[in-house]
């Protein structure tokens, strides 16, 4: 009898530990794929950009056709050229201000150096009395940092200026893009359910229910979370656009609303971050230089931007896909450094769809699934 016992034990064992690799296994081969597919996307860009469109026309397409009693083809095209039409003067316009807000804010760098240079001067000034009295040691780590900081402006600064170059020497390749991205919107929303069949047809049918099931219970929720949070963002932008606008029509002189509105927004898309980590040190630095009624407008706006979210935000995010902020941040920061500025989108995607693949597991408690042992049978007849 104990003999049996201690068979079957090590039957058990065995059966845990073909468990235990065999769901490593899987774990493994689901980041595989995810990174695969990341990378497919990137590679892939211009046709995702062109699914992403026909999901954002379909409603455009359905008042043609339910409305205006139109063929699906000519629903479709009309749809297409719409969009784009409006989409593309929009983004020429925005990146025609940009160009010349950007190319005015480096023209008039030395202005600001010069207008900034007296209070850093006594700031710096001030410091160093305090420094001077200290070790040797200590004052050259001060001298280091500063120097350390001087360097990394101007690091920053000149790659600054290689991206702009490289940007507009890739023109010709954007245009590409451009082109192909159009064409495949256009094809894709004009046969979509051929395309649909063709995909399934070529898939297993328990693969297809895989895929279903993981759209209808991941993907939409993702979807509706992004356009949740492009809403927030598009209109945290209309803010800043037009507070921007008017404390510079009160006499304030802010010569790059566009520059800086579209750069705290997006600030502001940051978890954890938010459009304060911007406003509020721009503020201080207003106040400390003197400009305190400028620091006050700006401050409010602030409140205003706030204020605002709080209200919308509950309304517009109806439901919460449960990831953490800085889970969050952390699929940002990884997805950066892997895919460079895509992974800023597609890290946070990831980390969606890993939590709707893995849902039991981490309701479980995901390692305690993996490697939690069975009961093993400790009876041991004398």
């Amino acid at each position: 009898m104990k003999e049996k016992v201690e068979e079957q034990n090590v039957v058990e064992q065995k059966e845990y530990w073909k468990r235990v690799i065999f769901k490593i296994l899987q774990v493994f081969l689901v980041f595989v794929a995810l990174i695969l597919a990341v990378k497919c996307a990137v590679f892939l860009l211009p046709f995702l950009i062109a699914i992403i469109v026909n999901w954002i026309i379909n409603p455009v397409v359905r008042f043609f056709k339910e409305k205006c009693k139109m063929g699906h083809k000519l629903s479709v095209i009309l749809s297409v050229v719409l969009v784009i039409a409006v989409l593309g003067t929009l983004i020429t316009l925005g990146i025609f201000k940009l160009t010349d807000e950007v190319y005015d804010f480096v023209v008039q760098i030395p202005d600001y150096v010069d207008s900034i240079l007296p209070t850093a001067t006594l700031i710096l000034s001030q410091i160093e009395e305090v420094f001077i009295d200290l070790p040797d040691t200590i004052t050259e780590k001060y001298y280091d940092s500063i120097n350390d900081i001087g360097n990394f402006i101007i690091d920053r600064a000149a790659d600054i200026a290689k991206s702009i170059g490289k940007g507009i020497i890739s023109l010709p390749e954007i245009l590409i893009y451009i082109i192909v991205t159009i064409l495949a919107t256009l094809f894709i929303g004009l046969d979509k359910t051929y395309i649909k069949e063709i995909f399934a047809h070529q898939l297993p049918d328990k693969w297809n229910k895989t895929i279903r099931d993981v759209y209808d219970n991941v993907f939409k929720a993702i979807i509706a979370y992004m356009k949740a949070v492009f809403t927030i963002i598009f209109i945290t932008f209309c803010e800043l656009l037009v507070g921007l606008t008017i404390i510079d029509l009160i006499g304030f002189n802010i010569n790059y609303v566009l520059a800086v509105a579209v750069v705290v927004a997006i600030v502001d898309a940051l978890p954890i971050l938010g459009c304060g980590t911007v406003l509020i040190p721009w503020a201080v630095i207003l106040a400390i230089t003197g400009n305190i009624s400028m620091a006050i407008a700006i401050f409010v706006l602030y409140l205003v931007i706030t204020v605002v979210r709080q209200l919308i935000e509950p309304k517009i995010v109806s439901h919460n896909i449960g990831v953490h902020p800085i889970i969050t941040l952390l699929a940002m920061f990884i997805g950066f450094k892997l895919f460079g500025l895509i992974g800023l989108i597609f890290g946070p995607i990831t980390v969606f769809i890993l939590k709707g693949i893995f849902a039991k597991q981490l309701e479980k408690g995901f390692f305690r699934d993996i490697f939690e042992k069975p009961k093993v049978n400790k009876e041991i007849s004398e």
